[in-house]
């Protein structure tokens, strides 16, 4: 689809940015002009120059080892409601589920370097028009074009933090989390790393400046006022900052742009274009030369028809299932025989939110990465971390009454363990699960059913433990001697 020119093997940055070059799309923000690589300095000047580096921004989001993969099973792989298939470790997701990754896993590695492949070209993005650099065009649309940038680059980053870093609600913030970088640098570059508070300041500033500069409306494929807004409510709660978090999830709630699906709709939403509860979602077509999410997208991972790689655990259907009236039941499906049947007989059951948009080719998905119902859930937390507990219990409820209108949860059954049972099954498959535990500081537990047979160490994962985290890549701790490896590897 595009390429990205290194200019040496040095894994954070290189000089100088590549336009990135597609065919017309349906959506706007594919519709561009075919494009070659070309010099910064020379291209971006004017505010078309500067929109066509923000579209390609958003491509590069979708590269495996981020956003069409990897930033998403993570936290499946390594949680308890998603299991290896098989016990093998070309199975995709096995050293996540096993928790045996290494300083010299290529997926180690690649799911550092993508996020700062983005972080560098919003750093071009935002850097070229800091420095008066686009003089043609909008001021207007031009501070939008910045604006999406640096909060493209605020989530990277926050992303980067939460993968290579330890949890912010573990020591607020003080151990050690990445580099920040907010200038375009050469190969030559060596950061230090900078401590797990300083990149959720620097996230959440990055997020709360580029606000007042976009969009209000919806805007397919990218991110808008009230995207940026679900973003610094996810931030602030894993950073414990419930007031904070809870502002803002309410704000997107009641903006009016965005709607639950109802009980009806909910079984046939999934596989549709940008809906009523899809806040950011990144476009792919089987049109596009990789096709879709491509080979290594996380639809693939999910489905017997891909890699066949991550399965629901019993633990979970068990959960899900101990009420036969609950929608969500929908978004299951039995293991399939050679011809295609159902094996009703086999409990193992796969996860269908990605059935296909206009085939049943498992590429043929969008990633929605920021949905409405996240947001019932975290305002529901929040206000009962903060003893709100009559506006905990009314959020909790409008997620598990939309399931099985029958149900509603009574103030006497909520706790902060029933609603994070519910982000469970509602979120499932979505990246939060393996987050939900730690920045909760609860253990993994995962034993019985159809779990792999795991050594003991691997059954459970306690909150306090070194590989909770992922190693700093080696390839960047032999580059960079200011680099320092996180403990136990």
């Amino acid at each position: 689809m595009y390429q990205l020119q290194m200019k040496t093997a040095y894994l954070l940055y290189v000089a100088g940015l590549s336009l990135l070059s597609f065919t017309s799309c349906e959506s706007d923000w594919l519709n561009i002009d075919p494009s070659t690589s070309v010099n910064t300095d020379k291209a971006l000047t004017t505010e078309k120059d500067a929109q066509i580096a923000l579209n390609g921004l958003y491509r590069v989001m979708s590269l495996h080892g981020y956003y069409s993969d990897n930033y998403i099973y993570y936290g499946e792989a390594k949680g308890q409601d998603m299991q290896c298939r098989e016990n093998a470790t070309s199975n995709r997701g096995y050293s996540y589920y096993t928790f045996s990754d290494r300083p010299s896993d290529a997926l180690t590695t690649l799911t550092w370097q993508q996020p700062y492949n983005v972080i560098r070209q919003a750093n071009n993005i935002v850097n070229h028009i800091d420095e008066g650099k686009v003089t043609t065009g909008d001021p207007k649309e031009i501070a939008r074009i910045k604006a999406e940038a640096q909060a493209v680059r605020g989530l990277a980053l926050f992303d980067l933090t939460r993968l290579y870093g330890r949890p912010y609600t573990e020591n607020n913030g003080a151990s050690l989390g990445v580099p920040i970088v907010l200038k375009a640098e050469g190969p030559d570059y060596t950061p230090s790393r900078n401590t797990v508070a300083e990149c959720y300041t620097q996230a959440v500033k990055d997020l709360t400046e580029a606000l007042p500069h976009l969009r209000n409306e919806k805007v397919n494929g990218n991110l808008n006022s009230w995207a940026v807004k679900a973003l610094l409510s996810r931030i602030y709660l894993y950073m414990g900052d419930n007031a904070n978090a809870l502002k803002m999830a309410e704000e997107v709630i009641n903006g009016g742009l965005y709607t639950l699906w109802s009980h009806e709709e909910y079984a046939s939403m999934w596989g549709k274009d940008f809906t009523s509860e899809s806040i950011f979602e990144l476009l792919f077509t089987l049109d596009e030369p990789s096709g879709g999410t491509g080979g290594e997208g996380v639809p693939m991972v999910y489905s017997q028809d891909g890699y066949n790689a991550l399965i629901l655990t019993k633990e979970y259907l068990d959960m899900l299932e101990s009420d036969p009236k609950d929608v969500r039941i929908q978004f299951t499906a039995y293991e399939k025989d050679s011809e295609g049947k159902p094996i009703t007989s086999a409990p193992r059951k796969y996860l269908v939110k990605y059935p296909g948009k206009t085939s049943t080719d498992p590429r043929d998905n969008n990633i929605c990465l920021i949905r409405l119902s996240e947001f019932y859930l975290t305002a529901s937390e929040t206000a009962f971390k903060q003893g709100d507990r009559a506006k905990a219990l009314n959020y909790l409820n409008k997620i598990v009454s939309r399931a099985n209108p029958e149900k509603q949860v009574s103030d006497s059954e909520l706790s902060l363990d029933r609603i994070l049972l519910e982000r469970r099954k509602e979120l499932v498959g979505e990246g939060h699960a393996f987050f939900d535990l730690v920045r909760n500081g609860k253990s993994i537990v995962r034993k019985g059913g159809w779990q792999l047979q795991l050594g003991s160490q691997q059954e459970v994962i306690q909150p306090n433990e070194d590989r909770l985290i992922l190693p700093i890549p080696q390839a960047e701790m032999d580059a960079n001697p200011n680099m320092v490896q996180n403990p136990g590897f």
